[in-house]
């Protein structure tokens, strides 16, 4: 099971939309269906999730925010994509194998 704990207080308004890819470094998470990210502004801080993985990312500055939750993403694939199942914990498992299934390809860029 993929944890979805939000780290936003209950009453904080949430702010859907949807992302196709996450861009970090020099690289393009290509997925094959949108995922819904949720964006709020909890104590000062910008803070954006995807629950879908279990991701969550804050900052101060909003663009910053949103570039560390991209980075959470490549982070999250390129450590556990190529990882063993004895390697893994079971919830770990199920996350490689949702990530390997949504991202159609991990695009290098020039």
């Amino acid at each position: 099971m993929i944890p979805t704990r939000s780290v936003l207080d209950p009453e904080t308004p949430r702010h859907p939309f949807e992302t196709c890819s996450f861009l970090w470094g020099d690289r393009n998470y290509l997925l094959h269906h949108p995922v819904r990210v949720l964006s709020a502004r909890q104590d000062g801080l910008w803070v954006f999730e995807c629950p879908a993985y279990g991701l969550s990312a804050f900052a101060a500055d909003r663009d910053e925010a949103f570039a560390h939750l991209r980075e959470e993403f490549a982070f999250l694939y390129e450590g556990l994509t190529g990882e063993a199942d004895n390697a893994l914990t079971r919830d770990a498992i199920a996350l490689r194998d949702r990530l390997r299934a949504d991202v159609q390809q991990a695009q290098v860029l020039a």
